[in-house]
Parts: structure tokens; sequence; C-alpha cells
């Protein structure tokens, strides 16, 4: 099941919304649950667990969407999709620090929506992926999602995610076609990394959000940066 939340404080764009969410899910015969707030303070003081998607207004009383977005992230929700719904383009760059790539722009558009959805759930079954390893005799269940990059020194191979490290004895191409995710982009040859981590790209070098840097060869810099904006474009 798919969970929702729709926080919007106009009553007219809370039916518009949850009429085309309704719409989607018909189409795609999925079960899911809508749950509506009219205001951030509403949403904040009746938190609910478990949401894959979150669609805020960002114009909203005293905690606007953004605000509200970094509340979102403070509480642990780091695997929720936020698709923010403004008439502004002004927050795109400040929704990068929340990890909230996706934007609907009112007048709201059925086919919008129902693109930035389709991808949401499709990225929500990806997310549910993991990697069992054997670290030390101990197996370990990772998953993919929280995979922030992976480096190969001779097979001496470390797996970086958002909670540790691991270190096993494997080949980068079989970790790499295991993986067989679309947002990791063999961006040097001792390294993969994860699109969704990376804050910006400078000479030869991958930023991710907690400020570590990942190395871009010279002959896969073109590609990477390809693959960072198509990804982000895919999602505005």
């Amino acid at each position: 099941m798919i969970r929702l939340v729709i926080c919007e404080d106009e009553k007219n764009q809370q039916n518009l919304i949850k009429k085309y969410i309704e719409k989607v899910f018909y189409n795609l015969n999925i079960e899911y649950k809508i749950l509506i707030f009219s205001s951030s303070e509403e949403l904040i003081s009746n938190y609910p667990k478990d949401i894959d998607v979150f669609l805020l207004d960002i114009q909203m009383g005293k905690i606007n969407g953004m605000d509200l977005a970094r509340e979102i992230r403070k509480r642990g929700d780091k695997s929720s999709e936020i698709i923010f719904i403004t008439s502004l383009v002004d927050y795109i760059q400040e929704g990068y620090e929340v990890r909230a790539y996706r934007y609907i722009l009112k007048p709201i558009n059925y086919e919008d929506l129902e693109k930035h959805l389709i991808n949401c759930i499709n990225e929500k079954y990806e997310n549910d992926k993991y990697l069992a390893i054997n670290e030390k005799n101990i197996i370990n269940k990772i998953t993919i999602n929280k995979i922030t990059y992976i480096e190969i020194q001779k097979k001496d191979i470390t797996i970086h995610t958002i909670s540790g490290k691991y270190k096993i004895k494997n080949t980068m191409d079989k970790i790499e076609k295991e993986i067989n995710s679309s947002k990791f982009y063999r961006c040097h040859k001792s390294f993969l990394v994860n699109l969704e981590y990376v804050e910006s790209i400078k000479q030869y070098m991958a930023i991710l959000d907690n400020k570590e840097e990942v190395p871009i060869s010279r002959y896969r810099f073109k590609d990477t940066k390809d693959k960072f904006f198509n990804l982000i474009g895919n999602k505005l």
C-alpha cells in the first residue's frame, strides 16, 4: 500500500489534488491511503508514520511547506518522497537541502501530477531492494538506497552508507550488476556513486550532501554530469 499526505491550506486545491491522486491509483490498480492536513502545524501535531509521498504546498501560514519539509527530514523520514506544490519557482534551489527534487506548479495539471507520482512509486519499489553481504562471517542486509558510494582497491570493496561502512571482498563489476539501479553511476574505475546523494559536481569531483568527495575520472566527467542533470531534470 502507498501512503500519501496532502498538506494544503486551500480547500479547493485539497479536493483537486485528492481527485487527481484517486484517478492515478485507479488506473494503476494499486492500494493507497490519503491523509489530508490544512496546515503544517496540524500535520506536525498529528504526525503520521510510514508515509511514502508528501505533497506540500509551499506557501502556508506560519510554517511554510519548505520549513515543514525540514521538519519531516529531522524526524528521520529520509526515504519519503516530497513533492512541492507552488505558484513560484524561487524555492527550487532551496529544495535540494531537504532532498525534494519534485515540483508541481499551480494551476495543477493532472499529467504533471501523474508523472511525478508514478516516478515516486517506481522509486519506492526500487528502494525496497537490498544487498546481502558477508562481512567477517556476518551477513548484513544493506538497503540499496542508503548506499552513498562504493570504492574498490584491488578486491577490497568499501560500501559507504548513510549509517556506516562495510568492507568485503568482491569485484566492482559484480556489485554494480547486483545493484542494477539507474541512480548509480561508475564515475571512476574505482568508484560507484549514488547520484541521489550528490549535491554538486566540480572539476573531477562529486560533492555529496554530507560533504564527502568522490573522484570522477577525466574520461567519465562529462557522462557523470549528464547523468546527474538527467536525474534532477526527471524530477522537476
